[in-house]
């Protein structure tokens, strides 16, 4: 029987939709950006960011949910096992990603096997600070103030693992001062207690230049390895004399290993394109972080490999651990 020439536009239909890309129909519900760690910071920053910037071109809510715990292992285990459809996305930054597979002896997720990398967003370090009342001025002045205290200077963390710990332990290493640590649940409580005069000093992501510039804290560098653009008057830990002294933040997404391609090329195309909005851009350098110079996915995968090796080495020389 000869085919009716509705037929025949019905499969015609069918033949083009199976060439046109995944992403044609993506999405076609709100996708969640798991961010794994408590609400507050920087955490916060980036999902507002990131939702704010690409939900109105996706056409549907990008969600952000908390999943906190276990330095950020929690919630990247939650995604590592979430369906790989481009609805289920993972705040993927260095602590996560680099960071604990030194840390712990078993993770709930494999950092290079169990995602796939979507995009860089923005780069960032943390910054040395004391209260603005303490007669410390300089990293000169705090290795000196802390050799005439030993074991009585103590600094605060976001929580045991995190890169202000880690911060404090490199500083501790290569100044030689017997500077003791003390971690809190979250970078608020820590900042408040220096406030209140209770810590001698932290490293802290720069969420913490808002109370730099009201004058209630001093800032004394920056631990990345060049200059941030947002407090350019800050020396790096490098520039002031210790040398090796550098640890970089930074901030992407992810999303569960075997997403199609073409959905993780539509998300990257949509962050690149965030990336290079004017608008965008000076948000972030207001907020003291570094818009991504190179937002591929090719990119963070070499990022992860090269800094799980540095922070492996790193941490081996420590006393850390998180089992």
């Amino acid at each position: 029987m000869p085919f009716s020439f509705r037929q025949l536009l019905a499969g015609f239909a069918l033949a083009v939709s199976a060439l046109m890309p995944a992403w044609a129909a993506y999405p076609d519900k709100p996708v969640v950006l798991v961010v794994p760690y408590p609400p507050g910071g920087m955490g916060t920053t980036f999902g507002n960011m990131v939702s704010e910037a690409i939900s109105p071109s996706l056409g549907q809510r990008v969600v952000v949910e908390y999943k906190p715990g276990a330095n950020g292992a929690l919630g990247a285990g939650y995604v590592a096992k979430a369906p790989a459809d481009g609805y289920t996305l993972l705040m993927a930054v260095n602590s996560t990603m680099t960071i604990n597979p030194s840390l712990y002896a078993s993770l709930p997720f494999d950092p290079l096997k169990d995602y796939s990398p979507v995009s860089m967003v923005f780069t960032s370090s943390n910054v040395l600070v004391v209260n603005a009342s303490s007669p410390v001025k300089s990293v000169k002045d705090l290795i000196e103030y802390a050799r005439a205290r030993p074991g009585k200077v103590f600094y605060g963390s976001a929580g045991n693992g995190s890169t202000p710990h880690l911060s404090g332990e490199m500083f501790r290493q290569l100044s030689g001062v017997p500077v003791v640590h003390v971690p809190y649940r979250g970078a608020g409580p820590a900042i408040s207690d220096l406030l209140g005069g209770q810590l001698d000093f932290m490293f802290v992501d720069t969420s913490v230049l808002t109370h730099v510039r009201a004058g209630r804290l001093r800032a004394l560098a920056v631990t990345g390895k060049s200059r941030l653009g947002a407090a350019p008057e800050l020396p790096t830990m490098e520039e002031v004399g210790l040398k090796g002294f550098y640890i970089d933040t930074w901030y992407s997404l992810a999303a569960p290993a075997g997403t199609p391609a073409d959905v993780i090329d539509r998300l990257n195309a949509e962050v690149a394109k965030m990336v290079a909005t004017p608008a965008v851009r000076e948000r972030m350098r207001n907020i003291g972080v570094d818009p991504a110079t190179d937002t591929s996915a090719k990119y963070i995968d070499q990022i992860i490999r090269s800094d799980t090796a540095r922070w492996k080495k790193f941490i081996s020389g420590t006393r850390i651990r998180l089992d």
